[in-house]
């Protein structure tokens, strides 16, 4: 049930659906518009301009005819009262009209039609500009792949995504991995069916302020209102959603085929994207191919191929590298240049995935084999140049990285990982990372969704934390010793770190979750943390509490969380003292062509400040004057 209101309500605030019925209104409006005269039809003939029939063009009561100039009118043709001016490309003023156009079977608004070779069948809202384009026709009812089954992950089809323009990451997630019963799903395809009956018209439309220009071809496709094509290749069955406060850009010999586009989203240099949908404030450039897949918000694709996956919120590919079959619902992750995160063939069929965890970091030229599972192995970094064998880790915030051929007892292909090393060794990166998914995705992307300490981070790491518990110490640890290794050996050193690592880990998170009772009941403080820890909302949030050895009172608590918290602070602060040092061995001149990310150090400063200054506050609630 919970799908169907999802969809319903993503369904009624449908930006498609709004350029649907903008076009249902535009051709209801007939009364409006009268045939041409005598003298009209004498004096557009006189500007050059064609008809075969002129009286199946009709325009408005107050109609001039100065703004038509050398076009040819074909079909049945609405033309409006031009006036004002518009801008060309370049920031160039130029009055409204039709200049040097092919017009067939199309309503226009006041807009601006220039040197376009064929329009035909295309409603131009007002304040539009068509500019310099060789064809923009459509032809039939277009269903926009409204309801149309999207393979990602399993290439062979196993998984599928019925998509539409409007869709959103929650109806993806429930369609991945919530298997609706027979009765809710007939429901779900009748409403989206039944939208498709409502938006699939003969109809392209370029929307009000949107700009169409150098651009070769535009076929069977919908331009939102504000949205910029320039110079792209070519458009074929497409929607390109836009609002003023959200304009997407689609420019510079770009291949748009069979693609959804959301508001917000650019597609630049080169990109071609087919059969795919992507989502607000996606970047896509560089000749960057994206081929069946959904991509989530605030996502950037620049150089890399992206095939049959669903890309999850935040994650970026900066450069030459490869994601294919990937289910990577909870994103914020990152590939580097040469990572090869797709050796989906066994030989057979193309039937393999892979599902990366949140947060994850494959490195320079990895080579990460299918099948393969990290979802439970968020934040997890694998180092460059290694190849992962096909396997499940369950180990957040690990270090994957080469392993000891020459190891007694370990096979030479495994290799090495680090359980808890990205949160013990790497708090820099993880905390500036959190600061560029702040910003990238205010307003779009709830800053609780990459945060270190969501519900399932938790989990992950306390079934972690507890599976590292062994009954007999080992000096290697293989998946045959310790569950959720994976093709990997743990050493015994290493194994105690990552012990203490994640029991810090769950004690941030449990002393902050009884700080919060505290701040939300001033009269909790006078209890115990012992007693406190039961008052904690849910089984998960208990359980984790017990494992820890809470202090006696609550001012004692606060105190030892405000250690855990100027710790961290140091450790991130000591990530980049570390990294200035190690520079300044290398170059004479690293601090002044390196500097400080002032940004992020302010954000990291007045996060640490803000933290102390709550805690200050429940520090004088719990002991009153």
């Amino acid at each position: 049930m919970q799908r169907l209101l999802k969809l319903k309500k993503v369904l009624k605030n449908s930006l498609l659906l709004s350029l649907a019925e903008g076009f249902k209104a535009a051709k209801a409006a007939a009364g409006k518009f009268r045939p041409l005269s005598d003298d009209e039809i004498a004096a557009l003939e006189k500007n050059g301009n064609r008809c075969g029939d002129w009286s199946r063009v009709q325009v408005e009561a107050n109609f001039t005819c100065d703004r038509i100039h050398n076009s040819v009118f074909m079909g049945d043709v609405r033309l409006p009262a031009f006036y004002g001016t518009l801008l060309l490309p370049g920031d160039v003023s130029f009055p409204t009209g039709i200049y040097d156009c092919m017009v067939h079977d199309c309503v226009v608004e006041n807009a601006l039609l220039y040197k376009v070779a064929m329009l035909s069948k295309v409603l131009v809202r007002s304040s539009a500009v068509i500019y310099n384009v060789g064809s923009l026709v459509s032809s039939g009812k277009i269903n926009y792949m409204i309801a149309t089954p999207m393979t990602v992950g399993n290439e062979m089809g196993g998984r599928s995504v019925k998509v539409f323009p409007d869709i959103t990451t929650d109806l993806v997630d429930m369609q991945l991995f919530h298997k609706a019963d027979a009765d809710v799903q007939k429901s779900f395809d009748e409403m989206l069916s039944q939208f498709r009956d409502d938006v699939s018209l003969p109809f392209g439309v370029v929307g009000k302020g949107a700009v169409v220009s150098n651009t070769t071809i535009v076929r069977n496709s919908w331009i939102g209102s504000h949205a910029r094509v320039e110079g792209a290749a070519k458009i074929r069955n497409s929607v390109i959603l836009s609002t003023l406060e959200e304009s997407s850009h689609i420019y510079d010999s770009v291949i748009l085929e069979n693609t959804n586009v959301q508001p917000g989203v650019t597609v630049h240099t080169g990109a071609e994207v087919q059969g795919s949908v992507l989502m607000g404030r996606t970047k896509i450039g560089s000749k960057a191919i994206v081929k069946s897949s959904i991509v989530a918000p605030c996502c950037h694709i620049e150089e890399g191929e992206v095939n049959s996956a669903y890309m999850g919120p935040l994650t970026q590919m900066h450069h030459h590298s490869l994601l294919i079959a990937a289910l990577w619902p909870a994103g914020c992750g990152n590939l580097g240049y040469g990572a090869n995160v797709g050796s989906n063939h066994t030989g057979r069929m193309p039937d393999q995935e892979i599902m990366p965890g949140q947060g994850m970091f494959f490195g320079l030229g990895v080579n990460v084999k299918f099948p393969a599972n990290y979802r439970e192995s968020p934040f997890t970094l694998i180092a460059s140049g290694i190849t992962t064998l096909p396997q499940r880790v369950k180990f957040p915030f690990s270090l994957i990285r080469p392993g000891d051929p020459q190891l007694m007892g370990v096979p030479a292909r495994l290799n090495e990982i680090v359980p808890g090393w990205n949160y013990a060794k790497n708090a820099y990166a993880l905390d500036r990372n959190c600061y560029k998914y702040s910003v990238r995705g205010k307003g779009l992307v709830s800053s609780a969704f990459c945060s270190l300490y969501n519900a399932d981070t938790v989990r992950y790491v306390f079934d972690a934390y507890n599976r590292l518990q062994v009954s007999q110490v080992r000096d290697v640890y293989t998946k045959e010793h310790i569950d959720g290794l994976g093709e990997n050996f743990m050493r015994e050193r290493v194994r105690q770190d990552a012990l203490r690592a994640y029991l810090e880990y769950l004690e941030r998170y449990v002393l902050d979750q009884i700080v919060q009772l505290v701040e939300n009941d001033a009269s909790l403080a006078s209890q115990s943390p012992r007693e406190l820890r039961r008052l904690l909302q849910g089984d998960m949030n208990r359980e984790v509490s017990r494992v820890l050895n809470l202090p006696e009172t609550f001012e004692e608590l606060l105190k030892r969380y405000r250690q855990l918290e100027k710790d961290w602070f140091e450790r991130v602060s000591h990530g980049l003292d570390r990294d200035t040092e190690r520079g300044k061995q290398i170059f004479d001149d690293y601090v002044s062509a390196h500097p400080v990310d002032k940004e992020f150090t302010e954000w990291e400063k007045q996060r640490a400040e803000e933290k102390q200054r709550r805690l200050n506050t429940i520090m004088k609630t719990a002991r009153p004057e």
